[in-house]
């Protein structure tokens, strides 16, 4: 993990140095919640196939109390949106035939 520097940036080279790593770090996100939104579908799909509910909501609950635990309450808000988009749309693809 990068070390962040107590003191604001001096000097627009600072200040493009801490933008770069912002950026850095989004696509990093990007990344993540992409791989996290492909995983949380396959286990959706995997879920209904079996027979089980789409959702399993001790899941979804643990994902926002951890988010929360670590974060506060803002985390929360990210955990919720975060489980919203994995969250296929109602649609027959998900619906046994």
């Amino acid at each position: 993990m990068t070390d962040i520097p107590a003191e604001p940036a001096t000097a627009p080279a600072d200040l493009n140095r801490i933008h770069s790593e912002i950026a850095r770090l989004d696509a990093e996100i990007l990344d993540a919640v992409n791989r996290r939104l492909a995983l949380a579908q396959l286990a959706a799909r995997t879920r209904v196939e079996t027979g089980a509910p789409m959702v399993a909501l001790g899941g979804e609950t643990d994902v926002i109390r951890r988010y929360q635990d670590e974060l506060g309450p803002r985390g929360s808000l990210l955990a919720l949106e975060l489980l919203r988009l994995a969250r296929p749309p109602f649609s027959s693809t998900y619906r046994k035939r």
